[in-house]
């Protein structure tokens, strides 16, 4: 079964314990979370509250079971300078570890990325971060890559492969087809990090959108987030999460699950 995570945008300001309890109770598998060096969320990761909340966040994982699939996100531009004293990238690598995550995501566009930033270029700072993070545990991935641009999909693929990174495939429900999902992760193979959907699109199209993934393999994650969703769940955020999480689960169904299902009786 492919594990299902919520990202903390789509119930902020709600911090990363309480999402963890809400997983739990409506479902969830996992989490992803933004940490150190994003200004929204620093506050939590800040001096003793800081210390504090990471203990606090470990003991909460470790309690309800609910694991954490990535954290983020690195912005990666010209280069990427070691970060010993935990400075900037280097606590999201750091705080990503202490928090048992797989991945940590990583994107380019940078203050300092300069025009016309080649692919060999890109594939040196995205091996930077691969280095970096190794001694962590965390595969990078780059984020997010959407299923309807095969152009960039393949790209992506260009940048990561030699560092055996790995990427993030966006999904935007109602404008793609579960064609255009399957040749994604045809061309991305053992490269693909896992696949992400919006909340708000999700919210939006429903059970329209059934089966649209219904071709993914079983280990892939998929995460619910994205930046147009921050706050979407903050009022109510079990009962939204219930909904989403049904609505997910529907996507991954195949036609002949979902035909058998609905022969049983009642």
């Amino acid at each position: 079964m492919n594990r299902l995570a919520v990202h903390q945008s789509v119930v902020h300001p709600r911090d990363p314990i309480e999402l963890t309890e809400l997983a739990a109770d409506t479902g969830w598998d996992s989490i992803g979370l933004h940490v150190g060096a994003v200004a929204e969320v620093e506050p939590w990761w800040s001096g003793g509250t800081g210390e504090r909340n990471l203990a606090r966040l470990v003991d909460a994982l470790l309690q309800t079971r609910v694991t954490a699939l990535d954290v983020g996100r690195v912005h990666l531009g010209s280069g990427l300078p070691r970060d010993d004293v935990h400075a900037a990238h280097g606590r999201v690598l750091d705080l990503g570890a202490r928090f048992g995550a797989r991945y940590v995501t990583a994107r380019f566009g940078g203050s300092d990325t300069p025009a016309g930033h080649g692919l060999a270029e890109r594939v040196d700072v995205f091996g930077q971060l691969a280095e970096q993070a190794r001694p962590y545990r965390l595969v990078p991935l780059l984020a997010p890559v959407s299923v309807d641009r095969p152009d960039l999909v393949a790209e992506a693929v260009e940048v990561v492969t030699p560092s055996r990174g790995g990427l993030v495939l966006d999904v935007p429900v109602g404008s793609c087809t579960a064609g255009e999902v399957e040749a994604a992760i045809d061309t991305v193979g053992e490269s693909l990090g896992y696949v992400r959907l919006s909340a708000r699109r999700i919210d939006t199209v429903g059970d329209a959108a059934a089966g649209l993934l219904a071709t993914l393999p079983p280990h892939v994650a998929v995460a619910v987030g994205g930046d147009d969703s921050v706050g979407l769940l903050a009022d109510d955020p079990a009962a939204g999460l219930r909904r989403l999480h049904g609505l997910v689960d529907r996507m991954l169904e195949h036609p002949r699950a979902r035909a058998r299902r609905l022969r049983r009786p009642g």
